[in-house]
C-alpha cells in the first residue's frame, strides 16, 4: 500500500494509545491549565472581598464603593486581586504631608454681557455733536453696515475725483457735438425705460460713454455705437440678467452687427483701463434722503431731476456727488413751505452731502433752468418716463412751474 495510508494509520493508532494511558493531547492539555488558572483567581478575588465585608462590619462602618483606582489582577500573582484602592491606602488622616490635598473648584469670574452700541466706530469718531447720527437705528443690520458707512462714502468720494469727466470734453471731439450727445442720452434713456433696466444702469452707461469721449475721437457714424455698447457693458456690470447682445443690435434697427459692438467694447474697456466703478449720483442720493428723512415723493422727484441733468453737456462734468446734493436741494426747496424748516439744508444733510447751501446755488440755479426749458424741450422721454403713475407722476406736479424756480433760476454767482 502506499506510504500515506501507511502514515495515517500510525497516527491513529497513537492517538488511540495515549487515550488509554490517560494521556491527554497538547491542545486540551492547554485549555484546561487555563481553566483552572482562571478559576484559582477568581475564587482568590472572592475570598479578599469577603475579608474586606467582615472588616467593614466588624468596625460598623458602611462599605463605600468609590470610583476611585483599582490594583488590576495578575494570572501570576492571585493575592493582588481587585480591590477599592482606598482600602489598600494606609496614610494617616491626619498627616497633612502625605494626605490627598483636596483643592476647591476655581470660581469662574462673572462676564456681565455687554449692551449693543447703537453708535458706529465711524460715527462715533466723526460725527459733530450738532449734527444727527442717521446710523444709530441701524446697528443690527449688517447690509446697512453701520460702523463702516462714512468711510464708504469717503472712499465712494475718493473715486469720483480720480474718475472725473472734463468740463467741456467733447472739444477734442471733430464731429461728435454737445446736440449729438442730448440726441444720444434721450435716445438710450428710451431704451433703458424699454428693456426695464435698473437705474444704476442708465447712470453707469452714461458715465462709460462720456468718458469714453473724452478720451477717443469718434466718427459720427459710430456715436450711436458708443452709446449701446457703453449700455452692454452696464448691463453686464449691474445687471442680473443682463439683455444679450442681439438685443442691442436689434435696437439700433441693425445698423451694426454682433462684430462691431464686441470690437467696441474692447476698446472701450481697454481706453478705460477697465475701470468700471464710478459712484453714481444715484449712491449719494440715497444717502442724502436718509439725511433728510424724505419720503418717497421727495426722493422720486430729486431722481427726476437727476436724470433731467443727465441730457444737458453743461451738467456732465458734474461730480455724481454734486448732481445727487443739487436736486435734492431744489426737490426740498420746490415740495416744502418757507415756514417749514424741518426740511431744509440743515447741518446734519451739510455733514453728509459735504456741501453748504452756498455751495449749491449756483448748480441749483442751472438745474431750475433746465424745469423751465423742460417743457418745450424737443427731448421728451425723461418727462413721459416720470409721468406714469408708477413714477407717482412726479413730472407732471404743478410746484414744478411755482415761483421759487424762476427765482432760482435768476440767481447770479
Amino acid at each position: 500500500m502506499p506510504n500515506g495510508v501507511n502514515g495515517n494509520r500510525v497516527l491513529a493508532v497513537g492517538r488511540r494509545t495515549n487515550t488509554a494511558l490517560g494521556r491527554r493531547p497538547l491542545a486540551v492539555s492547554m485549555r484546561t491549565n487555563k481553566a483552572v488558572n482562571e478559576n484559582a483567581v477568581r475564587s482568590d478575588a472572592n475570598n479578599a472581598f469577603k475579608e474586606v465585608l467582615k472588616r467593614e462590619a466588624a468596625s460598623n462602618k458602611p462599605l463605600r464603593f468609590k470610583a476611585s483606582k483599582t490594583v488590576a489582577v495578575n494570572d501570576e500573582n492571585a493575592e493582588n486581586a481587585t480591590v477599592p484602592a482606598a482600602e489598600k491606602s494606609k496614610i494617616p488622616i491626619g498627616d497633612k504631608k502625605l494626605a490627598l490635598k483636596k483643592t476647591k473648584p476655581k470660581e469662574e469670574p462673572v462676564v456681565e454681557p455687554i449692551a449693543p452700541q447703537k453708535l458706529g466706530f465711524s460715527s462715533l469718531l466723526l460725527i459733530p455733536h450738532n449734527v444727527e447720527n442717521i446710523d444709530s437705528n441701524d446697528g443690527d443690520n449688517v447690509f446697512l453696515t453701520p460702523d463702516y458707512v462714512n468711510e464708504i462714502y469717503g472712499y465712494l468720494r475718493q473715486l469720483e475725483s480720480e474718475q472725473t469727466i472734463r468740463s467741456n470734453h467733447l472739444s477734442a471731439q471733430k464731429e461728435v457735438t454737445p446736440r449729438m450727445r442730448s440726441i444720444l442720452v434721450d435716445w438710450l434713456i428710451h431704451v433703458h425705460h424699454q428693456f426695464r433696466l435698473l437705474p444704476e444702469t442708465l447712470y453707469l452707461g452714461i458715465s462709460i460713454m462720456d468718458r469714453f469721449f473724452q478720451r477717443e475721437l469718434i466718427s459720427k457714424e459710430k456715436i450711436q455705437l458708443v452709446g449701446v455698447t457703453a449700455f452692454f457693458i452696464a448691463s453686464k456690470f449691474e445687471e442680473v440678467y443682463p439683455p444679450d447682445i442681439k438685443d442691442f443690435v436689434m435696437i439700433c434697427d441693425k445698423l451694426y452687427n454682433k462684430k462691431d459692438v464686441i470690437k467696441m467694447e474692447l476698446a472701450i474697456l481697454k481706453s478705460l483701463n477697465f475701470e468700471l466703478g464710478r459712484p453714481l449720483p444715484l449712491h449719494f442720493l440715497r444717502r442724502f434722503s436718509k439725511a433728510a428723512h424724505a419720503d418717497s415723493r421727495i426722493h422720486s422727484l430729486a431722481k427726476y431731476l437727476m436724470e433731467l441733468t443727465l441730457m444737458e453737456y453743461e451738467c456732465s462734468h458734474w461730480l455724481p456727488s454734486l448732481s445727487a446734493a443739487t436736486s435734492l436741494y431744489v426737490t426740498l426747496k420746490v415740495l416744502t413751505e418757507s415756514d417749514d424748516s424741518a426740511l431744509k439744508w440743515t447741518p446734519t444733510l451739510e455733514f453728509y452731502s459735504t456741501y453748504s447751501e452756498a455751495q449749491l446755488m449756483a448748480s441749483a440755479s442751472a438745474v431750475c433752468k433746465i424745469i423751465i426749458k423742460s417743457d418745450r424741450s424737443k427731448f421728451q422721454n425723461c418727462r413721459q418716463k416720470y409721468s406714469s403713475s408708477k413714477l407717482m407722476q412726479i413730472s407732471q406736479i404743478p410746484q414744478l412751474k411755482a415761483p421759487i424756480i424762476a427765482e432760482m433760476a435768476a440767481f447770479q454767482c
